[in-house]
């Protein structure tokens, strides 16, 4: 299905509360308490694997959370 906006997705910690982003000087994933910092995905798909990713890295799963135009 096409629609003339972006769907937009991001990922939210459970446990530490507030969104994640990429940190821009050593690329390390970290909290963000705001969603202008946090890490944006384009496609549910994305925003679901790299979910997955993180979670077999650090033991838990971000929720995966799609944006409000």
């Amino acid at each position: 299905m096409h629609t003339k906006y972006a769907e937009r997705y991001v990922l939210r910690s459970s446990s530490a509360g507030g969104y994640l982003g990429v940190n821009a000087v050593d690329q390390h994933i970290e909290r963000q308490p705001s969603l202008d910092k946090a890490w944006i995905f384009h496609t549910h798909d994305g925003a679901v694997t790299h979910a997955r990713w993180i979670g077999e890295v650090h033991g838990e799963t971000p929720d995966v959370v799609k944006l409000d135009q």
